[in-house]
Parts: structure tokens; sequence; C-alpha cells
């Protein structure tokens, strides 16, 4: 399903999406971000980004963010052991998945359970248009 305008997602918060994701930088801290594996428009959709962040399609040692889209329960799964192999300490994810209207088989807290069995604590979620909802994760500061 392709991105679409935040316009047509009326219900939610009027602040713009780069900023609701995190895709935020100055000279003095740059941004890396992974968009991974996102729907057609969707870069169109974040618009003008923030001259020191800088997109790349996959998760590497320097990701400081990343914004993951999973279509299916087995995209999580994927997903959960792409980011516990890659993702970089101190980095943070997006786990992006279809709203529930798109009955896409599994919910929030599927997603939420799989990044807690590999030590990711969920902090934040987002709507990030009338077809996509997100979950952010951390790596666990301590171990529990």
């Amino acid at each position: 399903m392709p991105a679409k305008p935040a316009s047509t997602d009326t219900a939610y918060s009027t602040t713009p999406l780069p900023k609701k994701l995190g895709l935020v930088s100055t000279k003095a801290k740059p941004l890396h971000a992974a968009i991974v594996v996102a729907p057609e428009g969707f870069l169109a959709l974040l618009g003008d980004l923030p001259e020191y962040v800088t997109i790349q399609p996959r998760v590497t040692p320097e990701t400081d963010l990343a914004l993951c889209f999973v279509h299916t329960l087995r995209d999580v799964s994927a997903v959960i052991d792409m980011l516990t192999a890659k993702l970089p300490r101190g980095a943070s994810a997006w786990i992006i998945r279809p709203k529930t209207h798109h009955k896409p088989g599994f919910n929030e807290n599927d997603v939420r359970n799989a990044g807690l069995a590999v030590g990711l604590v969920d902090y934040k979620i987002c709507s990030v248009d009338a077809d996509w909802s997100g979950i952010k994760f951390a790596w666990r500061k301590t171990p529990k």
C-alpha cells in the first residue's frame, strides 16, 4: 500500500512527520537514518529533510535511527533478527506496520512482544499516515 499524505490522517497530531519520527539534526549532531523497505511514496511524504540528515537503505554501524516497514508477522521476525544483528547500541528503530483496518494478521502487541523478547524496549508510538503506525524501540540500558 502506498504512503498517503499526512493530511489524510486528520485524527492525529499535526506535528510534521519527520519531527514525529525523530528525523532531526544539526551540524553539530548529524543523523544517519536507515529506511528499510519503505512503501512507494514514503520518501516524498517526508518532504525536505534537515540538511544534516542522511538516508540509507540499510542499517549500518553508523545508523542512529532505523525506520523498518513490515507487512506480515514473518516480516516482523525478519526485521527483529536484522535489528538484533545490526542495530548499534545507542541507536533506535521504528517498526512500522499496517494499521489494523488493513487486517494484516498481526497487531501492535505482536510487534512489541517481538522487540521485548530480544532486549529492545518500546518507548513511543506514532501514526505515520492513514495506513501505517509505528512503535519506536531502543536497546534496554541494563540487563533485565
